[in-house]
């Protein structure tokens, strides 16, 4: 008798357990830059975790970092349940997202990449347009990370408005193409996957970027200098994206969990970005370079001409009344310039981001 009751004991414990493990739900996502990337070792992993916690357990994630989806591939894969949560590069998709991708035209406003991250993702969560082009999209925005600073990666040194004559340079948006140009150089639209390659081939001399890539995308192996041109910040990548599919899976408390869980793994993405950056300069990987004064100037020059005629730009796109748009996201900057000071830690920024942005929806409703 005794042995019936514990074998069904056991049998209960075993069918227990069974369930429970069948109970939990996997993201699955991808981060599509690569193992190195701050997305896959700071972003994603800080999001599930703090998601397991959230949710005691029901949820969790694994990130495939790069193979599965290339970032030129993202809306649709995001869309169709390839994946179920990725990063949208906004200005790769610009003729679907012309409305989400007003603040990439302004991308000199800001102090610092947490202060820009923070404002943008409130204007996309707090923008009607811009929800209405997510969901016709098949996805639901959660946030948006910020890199630092751009700078010019380069084969060959670069230091004056001379040197960047003819000079083939990747770009990832508008505003950083048409700089380019008028700094004499022939901007190139390679996708951030194929940055190596190209530049390896020498079929491209340079990328504008942060000089985390030299560590992320491994470009420490082909470029030997940054020239500091300190020219703005990508603030279109919506590293936060989900599928409606999954949304759809979830009930409101556990959405709003993954919304909260990613202010926390967005704010650590950019830490990790920072400490990248400390790591290329301690090793001294590459040599960083001051330009001279005149492209300094020419940086100045095109950044003023450029904010003035943001809102002319935005509305030959498509965007309607593209001014007080922009006059939004700037009031926006302002306001978490107040809030984001440089000592706090990642957990007090991620848990301001929730109570200043995400605390005030309603997750019954948003995204659907």
């Amino acid at each position: 008798m005794k042995m019936r009751i514990a074998a069904t004991l056991l049998a209960c414990s075993i069918a227990t357990l069974a369930t429970t493990a069948s109970a939990v739900e996997t993201i699955r996502a991808t981060s599509a830059f690569g193992p190195n990337h701050a997305v896959a070792k700071d972003v994603y992993p800080t999001i599930f975790k703090k998601l397991e916690e959230l949710t005691e357990g029901r949820w969790t994630g694994q990130d495939t970092p790069s193979g599965l989806v290339a970032p030129n591939e993202m809306s649709t894969s995001l869309r169709d349940g390839v994946t179920d949560f990725g990063p949208l590069l906004m200005p790769y998709f610009i003729a679907d997202y012309p409305d989400s991708a007003v603040v990439t035209e302004v991308p000199m406003l800001g102090s610092s990449p947490q202060v820009v991250s923070a404002a943008v993702t409130e204007y996309l969560a707090t923008c009607e347009p811009c929800q209405t082009e997510f969901s016709r999209n098949g996805q639901v925005f959660l946030g948006e990370d910020t890199t630092p600073l751009y700078q010019l990666l380069s084969r060959k040194a670069v230091k004056s408005q001379a040197d960047m004559k003819g000079l083939k340079v990747r770009t990832g948006a508008p505003f950083f193409a048409v700089f380019i140009e008028q700094m004499g150089g022939v901007p190139m639209q390679i996708q951030s996957s194929e940055l190596f390659e190209n530049l390896s081939q020498g079929l491209v001399d340079a990328t504008l970027s942060s000089p985390h890539e030299v560590i992320a995308n491994r470009l420490g192996d082909v470029i030997s200098y940054v020239t500091e041109l300190n020219e703005g910040v990508f603030n279109g990548a919506a590293v936060a994206t989900a599928s409606k599919l999954l949304w759809d899976r979830m009930d409101p408390e556990d959405r709003h969990a993954l919304a909260t869980a990613s202010q926390y793994g967005l704010a650590a993405g950019i830490k990790g970005f920072e400490n990248q950056i400390q790591e290329v300069k301690d090793k001294k990987m590459v040599e960083f370079i001051t330009p001279d004064q005149d492209i300094i100037d020419a940086r100045d020059k095109y950044n003023a001409e450029r904010l003035a005629g943001a809102a002319k730009i935005l509305e030959d796109r498509g965007v309607k009344d593209a001014q007080a748009k922009i006059d939004r996201y700037k009031a926006l900057v302002e306001k978490w310039e107040a809030l984001i000071k440089p000592e706090m830690s990642i957990d007090e920024i991620g848990a301001l981001r929730e109570q200043e942005i995400w605390s005030k929806v309603d997750f019954a409703s948003y995204g659907n």
